[in-house]
């Protein structure tokens, strides 16, 4: 093997690494948005207590990946970042707001009880984070980013915004509650 291919190999490990275990986070946000019924402050203190010591360290494969593939392949991480701008933001923001909403839950519940307004974007969030996701890697594998003479040749919402996009971001969404519903 050469060495860019050493490089990809390592970089899609960090990749199946974070939708594997970061997958089971988002989906345990998910079932905490669903939860309903007498047991549903049970559910959501067991999915706080399974994801609470590592939610945050899930992200290091994320940032290894973007790391590793901006100075490995900096031309191609250069072109995914602008086809993918938008749904990679809104991945982004989601990724931020779980978290902020994560944190601030846990000190919001004596306050608001489990019915707080943080709880409702800890789960929003933990849905819209890998539906776009999944609908950045339907773009790049439908080979709908284009590119001439090293440039970027496609439209910003190509492949993404496409009821395949859609699809596979429905998808992803499932997985992780699958990976979630697996874990807990």
């Amino acid at each position: 093997m050469t060495k860019p291919e050493v490089v990809a190999a390592i970089l899609w490990l960090s990749l199946t690494a974070y939708a594997v275990l970061a997958g089971a986070d988002f989906g345990g946000g998910l079932w905490d948005l669903l939860a309903i019924g007498p047991r549903a402050a049970d559910q959501r203190q067991a999915i706080a207590e399974a994801m609470g010591p590592v939610w945050e360290a899930n992200h290091v494969w994320l940032i290894f990946m973007i790391v590793g593939l901006f100075t490995a392949f900096p031309s191609t991480f250069g072109i995914l970042a602008l086809a993918l701008y938008l749904p990679l933001t809104i991945a982004m923001t989601g990724i931020v707001l779980r978290g902020a909403a994560f944190a601030f839950r846990g000190h919001a519940q004596e306050a608001a009880g489990p019915l707080s307004p943080w709880g409702a974007i800890f789960g929003a969030a933990s849905s819209i984070t890998p539906f776009f996701l999944g609908t950045a890697a339907a773009a790049v594998v439908s080979g709908s980013i284009k590119v001439t003479g090293g440039r970027l040749a496609s439209d910003f919402t190509a492949g993404w915004a496409t009821p395949y996009g859609g699809l596979v971001g429905a998808f992803a969404v499932a997985i992780c509650a699958y990976l979630a519903a697996t874990y807990l």
